[in-house]
């Protein structure tokens, strides 16, 4: 069908035609508005017409930018090739070509080679590109224009049609001389680069501002992707095929796909760290993610999370901040600062190959939609480990998901999660933002006792580099839960020890309320006779009064007369003495009440 708004040529239009190229360029009123939706008829016609037709294959590479141009490597044998060109933008793969902006031009590289295939004068920066092997397509940005405008250029360098608009245009692609157009964030435009047409628009219920081939497949999307398909024509009433992420809040709020339509800087930042990547496939019928997995990257860790429910699956950390990355058949390429490349499983996070730039770069872009890795998975670490080693790395920037990684290691049952715990809470290195978040997981715990009663053995000992005093009142709180008896002289021994702090002491005497024995009683009473007359904070008080409890409870006829004399001697401090009053009147239980 022919554009609503129709196409018109002017004056300026002539000597485009005239300046730029001996093709046709014209410039067409086909981002109006004032279009009624047609129901999806027009595109579901159109994806019949198409139905079947192979989408071509991209290269599988990396490239990035340094100070003099741009450099690539191959992922599939590693062959690394360099273009020494100004660069203003970042620069975008489309299909088997590399297309930046730079100099007064805009150039286009054959991904594999690096060889120069055609350049054009352009005043405008790249925002994105497609190519579909006979035509590619360019978005630019003009300085003082709010749409932009797109150029279907040929091969030999040639510009075959130009298009301007006054909407906000996203990152198109071209397939079959076909330009597949976002705009305004909620409409998809195909067309016709041959004639002229527009001969199809679909209206989209979320969020879209790429076009990308994808697996084979044709998408529109941002937040999630809708495939170019057979229901495509029920879009406008969310029938279409479509997948997203799972509703799961990441440190930073990565989304799947930066929005498009943006000029990208040459140096990476902060959105390109904090990043995620996911592949849609369409498997049994039914569009889904990859191997049901999708991928958030924080800075050097990188986290392998269920596509169906959000689920941390597997963690690890890579030697340097990963600045760019794709998702392909069974995992993903990830692009870090140096210049590294590092393949991983998707199912397991283990390494599956590696490559190349040979050289830090300033920022990276990644196509790896039909790359197949050299290297066998090997056997992956537990989760529980995999969480372990990433919370235990010293990185202050790494400290948010590393908290977020922390709660997911509190969640694990097992042994080496409550190890991992204590250590966190004992290292003076452990990050403020950490630690509390520790101490509070460790006073959950009802498994690892061994762990635990192991670090309680431990005190404050500067002579033999004993920096800092076990979790105790976290330690306390889980032994007690799980009535574990071996702990009782353990955390008698801290109840006089100096280095340990109100909070930790209130907690071990509140765990001996329950656990203590007689063989613990010389430790109360030190400890009794020193504090009662002498307690001038809160969790000193109550430490005191649990205290009490346990002489009572375990200290026969001579315990609960140390607590009488003590509820009645004026030396005691008064918020110590009422307390014991009520417990020498059996106001209260042996039993430690809950604070």
């Amino acid at each position: 069908m022919k554009t609503t708004a129709g196409a018109f040529f002017s004056v300026a239009s002539l000597a485009l035609v005239v300046g730029c190229s001996a093709g046709q360029t014209r410039v067409a009123d086909v981002f109006s508005t004032d279009w009624q939706d047609d129901g999806g008829r027009s595109v579901a016609a159109l994806e019949a017409r198409l139905h079947g037709r192979p989408v071509p294959v991209g290269a599988n590479v990396a490239v990035g930018v340094v100070r003099d141009g741009v450099i690539g490597v191959s992922l599939d044998d590693g062959t690394k090739w360099t273009f020494s060109h100004a660069v203003d933008a970042r620069p975008c793969i489309a299909g088997n070509l590399v297309i930046g902006t730079g100099g007064g031009e805009v150039f286009a590289l054959d991904a594999k080679s690096g060889q120069k295939v055609w350049t054009r004068p352009a005043t405008g920066k790249i925002r994105g590109a497609g190519d579909d092997g006979t035509t590619t397509l360019v978005s630019l940005e003009p300085s003082g224009q709010r749409g932009g405008g797109l150029l279907a250029i040929a091969r030999d360098g040639t510009v075959v049609r130009q298009l301007e608009a006054d909407v906000p245009l996203g990152d198109p692609t071209v397939l079959w001389n076909l330009a597949f157009i976002p705009w305004s964030n909620q409409y998809g435009t195909v067309d016709d680069l041959g004639t002229a047409e527009e001969v199809a628009r679909v209206t989209l219920r979320e969020q879209i501002s790429h076009a990308f081939v994808s697996g084979g497949s044709l998408y529109f999307g941002e937040i999630g992707a809708t495939r170019f398909d057979d229901k495509i024509g029920g879009a406008s009433r969310n029938q279409a095929s479509h997948v997203g992420l799972p509703a799961r809040e990441l440190p930073g709020r990565p989304r799947w796909m930066r929005p498009g339509g943006f000029v990208l800087d040459p140096n990476s930042d902060a959105f390109d760290r904090i990043a995620t990547y996911a592949r849609p496939a369409f498997d049994t019928g039914r569009l889904g993610l990859d191997s049901d997995t999708y991928y958030a990257t924080y800075y050097r860790i990188v986290v392998g999370l269920s596509g169906s429910t959000g689920e941390v699956t597997w963690a690890r950390a890579i030697p340097d901040d990963a600045i760019a990355g794709s998702a392909f058949a069974g995992g993903v390429v990830l692009c870090s600062s140096s210049g590294k490349l590092t393949m991983l499983d998707a199912r397991s996070g283990a390494d599956v190959g590696a490559a190349d730039l040979a050289q830090p770069v300033s920022s990276c872009v990644v196509q790896a939609d039909a790359f197949v890795p050299h290297g066998q998975s090997r056997g992956a670490e537990s989760l529980v480990d995999q969480l372990t080693a990433v919370v235990l790395l010293k990185d202050t920037k790494l400290a948010t998901m590393q908290r977020f990684l922390l709660r997911e290691l509190v969640g694990q049952q097992s042994d080496v999660a409550t190890r991992t715990l204590i250590e966190l809470a004992s290292n003076p290195e452990t990050s403020p933002a950490l630690l509390e978040d520790a101490r509070a997981g460790l006073a959950a715990r009802r498994n690892g006792a061994e762990f635990m009663l192991a670090a309680l053995e431990k005190h404050y000992d500067f002579l033999h580099d004993v920096l800092v005093s076990p979790p105790v009142g976290p330690l306390a709180d889980a032994l007690a839960a799980i009535q574990e008896p071996r702990a009782a002289p353990l955390l008698a021994a801290h109840l006089n020890d100096p280095a340990d702090s109100p909070d930790d002491i209130k907690r071990a005497a509140r765990a001996l309320a329950v656990l203590a024995t007689a063989a613990e009683l010389p430790d109360l009473r030190t400890f009794f006779g020193l504090y009662r007359a002498a307690a001038d904070k809160p969790d000193l008080v109550s430490a005191v009064v649990d205290v009490a409890r346990a002489l009572i409870r375990v200290g026969g006829d001579d315990g609960r007369r140390l607590v009488v004399d003590a509820a009645t001697d004026p030396l005691t401090v008064p918020a110590v003495r009422e307390p014991l009053q009520d417990l020498t009147r059996g106001a209260s239980g042996p039993a430690a009440s809950a604070r």
